[in-house]
């Protein structure tokens, strides 16, 4: 792995998102939502334990406060539309052309099976937000897949050859076999998800996503990853057909493999990413978090201790995969739990972590060179 540059981030004040735990991050973009709360800047965070109305916060900096100092939380309080039926486990945003999207991460508790209500992507108007005191309100447009994703994503891995790590026997019991069996959910009523699910499955657990300049969108996988251990982003085609009336899951486009695996393991999942032009900021890290209820981990050691780190690296113009040198930009020894990455419009990374079941925001100034 390429030199670490090992620059230091500027802790920030806790942001108190209670009881959630905080994923993704996402630079807001509307000037009239920042003039409505006073901000300087803000950011879109996600959180997993509430539908996909509710999952939607921002963090935000008030003008003229220290960095260190001044900032403040805003809760979404959305009005759905589109899919009826149960959502959660958000896990990554990321905007484009004005729209705000939100993912869940098409995967299951950290012992199985797979969710269908954790197998959805929503979206809203950043400039259609409604502010008052505490809270902001908007109209929320939601897609549930019925593991559409997951069979997408696994069709296009065949096709395109790429080398998944194996599920550990105990991992394809929990996530494949048991999900085959009927037990892929908590709620009665919904219709079963075995067929849509088959016996040389993997399960993907989607953590990062943001758009490439063409539209394209890129999604950082936890898992699986490649059978080296680098972790795999899966690039899809434009999603606007799937908020159209043909609702069309768009086409898996390729595939890359980055090298971008920290000290300590053998093996890393994407956490997040955010995109700045043909450049791709991801943070990596272990493939899954409470080794004690972890089959995952169980099956696969050598993505337990995996050591969060920046990474950065270049996808060529025009390209839709292939295998991509990364550069480490900085290192997260002691946080193991770095959930979101993002450059703000003042050219500094800001990176949300979880920490004892709180929120913390770090900032550093952008490295060149």
């Amino acid at each position: 792995m390429a030199e670490r540059e090992n620059v230091e981030v500027v802790r920030l004040p806790d942001i108190d998102l209670r009881p959630n735990e905080a994923s993704g991050l996402q630079r807001i973009e509307a000037e009239a939502l920042l003039d409505a709360k006073g901000w300087d800047r803000g950011f879109w965070v996600v959180l997993d334990e509430v539908p996909a109305e509710e999952c939607v916060a921002a963090i935000g900096h008030r003008r003229s406060a220290d960095l260190t100092e001044g900032w403040e939380t805003l809760r979404l309080v959305a009005e759905p539309s589109g899919d009826e039926g149960r959502t959660g486990d958000a896990e990554a945003v990321a905007t484009r052309d004005g729209w705000v999207y939100v993912f869940g991460s098409q995967h299951g508790g950290k012992s199985g099976p797979i969710r269908t209500w954790e197998s959805w992507i929503a979206r809203f108007r950043e400039s259609e937000v409604r502010v008052d005191a505490d809270q902001a309100r908007v109209t929320m447009d939601i897609r549930r897949l019925d593991l559409g994703l997951h069979r997408l994503v696994n069709d296009a891995l065949r096709e395109h050859g790429v080398d998944v790590v194996a599920l550990g026997a105990d991992s394809r019991a929990a996530f494949i076999d048991a999900t085959i069996a009927g037990d892929a959910d908590d709620a009665p009523d919904e219709e079963p998800a075995s067929g849509r699910v088959r016996p040389d499955d993997t399960t993907i657990n989607v953590e990062g996503a943001d758009f490439r300049p063409d539209g394209s969108v890129l999604l950082g996988l936890r898992f699986p990853t490649a059978s080296d251990g680098r972790p795999i982003l899966v690039q899809l085609g434009d999603l606007e057909p799937l908020f159209a009336p043909e609702r069309r899951l768009p086409p898996v486009e390729g595939f890359w493999l980055v090298d971008a695996i920290g000290r300590d393991g053998d093996m890393a999942g994407v956490r997040d990413l955010t995109t700045a032009g043909d450049d791709v900021h991801l943070v990596t890290g272990n493939i899954d978090s409470k080794a004690q209820f972890s089959v995952l981990l169980g099956d696969h050691p050598g993505g337990q201790h995996t050591v969060a780190t920046h990474f950065v690296c270049t996808l060529p113009a025009g390209a839709t995969g292939g295998e991509v040198a990364a550069r480490a930009v900085r290192e997260f020894p002691a946080l193991p739990r770095v959930e979101g990455i993002e450059l703000d419009a003042d050219g500094e990374f800001f990176y949300v972590t979880d920490e004892d079941e709180g929120v913390k925001v770090r900032c550093t100034t952008l490295l060149s060179g």
